[in-house]
């Protein structure tokens, strides 16, 4: 279409230019686009035999050029003699007044017979003329949008809508864009981007803004928690504009009042979501009751309410909570949770956040029909993965890189309790030959034990039976140095002069066996 129109303006300014000069048997047309500050070169081919001098002239059809001398002051005009044939005009730095035809012709006598005819389009980017100003709303009406733009080629403005924590969406409009019926959603940042294949495009924004009635939500529409301890309240609140928020209590308003009640806001992902928050310190018998999250705005009121309630007078214990470790790929390990006391209406739950991410992956709740797994996984993936062990304390099987991170317990009237699990990668060769060592080590230690014993066994038996033999050799000693002192005359008796008396042998038996 465009092409179309191009030919279409330059035939009808050449019309006017082709009035003026006489055309030879053929004249070469053609079009050249560059854009502002560009060079453009005009290309001019003199096929005409015999000595004869050729002329460019502009859109004025003021002499230009005579040869390769430039007949004007402009020094942007040059003559590009390449081939003898070839009389080609440059232009540098070209400007938008430098648009136009222009004409290459060879001179005859007082005639410039036409050689070619050339088309300068200068091209301009896009710029935005007229934008929509910024606009507010109410929900279910409507209002449309507007950007008009120019450039050469014509250029299309496209429209995109850009909201916070969300993808930019294009809306498949050019031009205008009409929003009817509008809703929260609407609200944002619309841009017109203007393009026509000339750089830079053209960006202009209009900011719309919807106004509704308060929406509340609380997630947690029952709480449970023991007394003398701290619980929090939450409620998510959007309107437009945010209007009054505020909490209470059986129907009576709540204020911050130190030591016992606590009211924050924190800002959502736009400006008409706020977090607004209860604090209630060291819990009373009295506070527990139904708390009322109320925000109002001239477009409406919205309520919602949570119930919070005591838990069971403390019989819940936490016996041993995790502490952090180091585990071997490929290895089991066993992070301890022990809670005594659950009961059914209790909650634990084990989550796994990865290094590095602020999300977490339910591993187990005591609620879910199965306790394992979490949403995360397949029942059978997560039951070959974990399992719970002792009282609620979660074995992680075959432990891989993927695994490390930090677990948490949370125990509904206790609190959560964490720890860091780091993994690191075992070597297989390693691995093997500690294995070997774990397997044969026992075995020698129990030889070497049992050895070491014996030699001390003997060594003792040895020293107790020198001091035995030492000391019976004393003793007899000493009863034959006592027996000879006794027995002296009868040693000589006429009836056996050698050998000793019988009485005498058996007292010297008899003090043996006494010794015995």
């Amino acid at each position: 279409m465009w092409s179309t129109y191009k030919g279409w303006l330059c035939l009808t300014k050449l019309a006017f230019v082709f009035a003026a000069v006489k055309f030879c048997d053929s004249v070469a047309m053609s079009v050249v686009s560059v854009s502002v500050g560009q060079t453009a070169t005009l290309s001019c081919h003199n096929t005409i035999q015999g000595n004869v001098q050729v002329v460019w002239k502009d859109k004025d059809l003021t002499t230009l050029t005579l040869d390769d001398e430039v007949l004007v002051e402009d020094r942007r005009f040059s003559i590009q003699h390449k081939y003898q044939n070839d009389w080609d005009l440059q232009i540098s730095g070209v400007r938008t007044s430098d648009s136009g035809n222009y004409t290459c012709c060879f001179v005859v006598t007082t005639d410039c017979r036409t050689i070619a005819v050339v088309s300068l389009v200068i091209q301009i980017p896009p710029s935005v003329v007229r934008i929509s100003n910024d606009v507010t709303i109410p929900t279910g009406g409507s209002t449309t949008l507007v950007c008009n733009a120019i450039g050469v080629p014509e250029p299309t403005a496209k429209w995109f809508l850009h909201r916070p924590n969300a993808d930019s969406r294009d809306l498949n409009a050019s031009g205008e864009f009409s929003i009817v019926s509008a809703k929260p959603s609407d609200a944002g940042r619309y841009e017109c981007i203007a393009s026509n294949g000339v750089l830079p495009n053209a960006y202009r924004s209009v900011q719309v803004t919807v106004t509704f009635k308060p929406q509340v939500t609380i997630p947690y529409r029952e709480v449970r928690q023991q007394l003398n301890s701290d619980t929090l309240l939450e409620c998510h609140v959007r309107s437009n504009p945010a209007g009054e928020r505020h909490w209470e209590k059986n129907g009576r308003r709540l204020d911050n009042e130190p030591g016992r009640y606590r009211i924050s806001s924190l800002r959502g992902s736009d400006d008409t979501e706020t977090l607004y928050a209860l604090i209630v310190y060291n819990l009373r018998p009295d506070d527990f009751a139904r708390y009322a999250c109320v925000a109002r705005n001239q477009f409406g009121t919205a309520t919602e309410s949570a119930l919070l309630s005591s838990w069971h007078n403390g019989t819940l214990r936490m016996l041993s909570s995790p502490r952090d470790a180091v585990a071997q790929t490929g290895q089991s390990i066993v992070i301890d949770c022990a809670v005594d006391g659950m009961r059914k209406d209790d909650r634990l739950v084990w989550l796994h956040q990865k290094p590095g991410s602020e999300s977490y992956i339910k591993i187990f709740d005591t609620r879910d029909a199965a306790g394992l797994p979490s949403a995360n996984a397949t029942a059978a993936a997560a039951k070959r993965k974990y399992a719970i062990v002792g009282q609620y304390s979660l074995e992680v099987k075959s432990v891989a890189m993927d695994d490390a991170g930090v677990y948490h317990c949370l125990v509904s009237g206790l609190g959560n309790f964490s720890a860091n699990l780091a993994v690191v990668h075992r070597d297989p060769s390693i691995g093997s030959e500690c294995a070997a060592q774990t397997n044969v080590t026992p075995t020698f230690v129990t030889i070497a034990v049992v050895v070491s014993l014996l030699a001390v066994f003997v060594v003792v038996f040895i020293v107790v039976v020198m001091i035995i033999v030492r000391y019976y050799r004393k003793q007899l000693a000493r009863s034959r140095h006592e027996h000879s002192a006794v027995t002296k005359p009868e040693r000589y008796s006429s009836l056996d002069p050698i050998a000793p008396s019988r009485g005498s042998n058996a007292v010297y038996a008899a003090h043996i066996l006494d010794s015995l």
